[in-house]
């Protein structure tokens, strides 16, 4: 009779081990570096529709500098080394005036899955904001490695999720 116990014991051991090594979750890198930092934000990045734009090569900021009335910083997102970083530009699509905004808030892998969590800033009800057209967003720079899917969410965005 003890060594049935023995048995359940050591295969319950087992299997929780076992889920336990399958449901790997990260906060960094095998180097120490963080899964994502924010290289910068506008508020007029041109992107006019809500979502998420992947950049995975250089070659691919130009179609960046193409986006209408974009107002970012190519010269500092071409100094990324894509070798172990990419960019992901979360934009919150076209707003009516000033005082809207987003930030990179945390990040996480979890079962091949980069997870952002961003902060969206809104404005208040009653503030005084600029009376203009904005489209704002933030560029995060990402570890290229360890990932196959994307998640970006935070309150007052719906959340996107994309393959790599």
């Amino acid at each position: 009779m003890k060594l049935r116990y023995a048995r359940v014991g050591f295969v319950v051991s087992v299997l929780l081990f076992a889920g336990c090594a399958a449901t790997v979750s990260r906060s960094e890198t095998s180097e120490g570096a963080p899964l994502a930092r924010q290289v910068t934000q506008s508020d007029h990045c041109g992107l006019t529709a809500p979502g998420v734009v992947y950049v995975e090569q250089y070659d691919q900021l130009q179609r960046l500098s193409r986006l209408p009335a974009q107002n970012l910083a190519l010269d500092t997102l071409a100094s990324v080394d894509f070798e172990r970083e990419h960019l992901v530009l979360v934009g919150l699509g076209q707003k009516p005036t000033g005082g809207y905004g987003v930030t990179l808030d945390s990040s996480i892998i979890a079962e091949g899955v980069l997870e952002l969590a961003v902060n969206v800033r809104q404005p208040s009800a009653g503030a005084m904001v600029t009376q203009a057209l904005t489209t704002p967003c933030a560029v995060i720079a990402v570890t290229s490695q360890g990932w196959d899917r994307l998640r970006v969410s935070g309150t007052g965005m719906e959340t996107v999720t994309r393959k790599r």
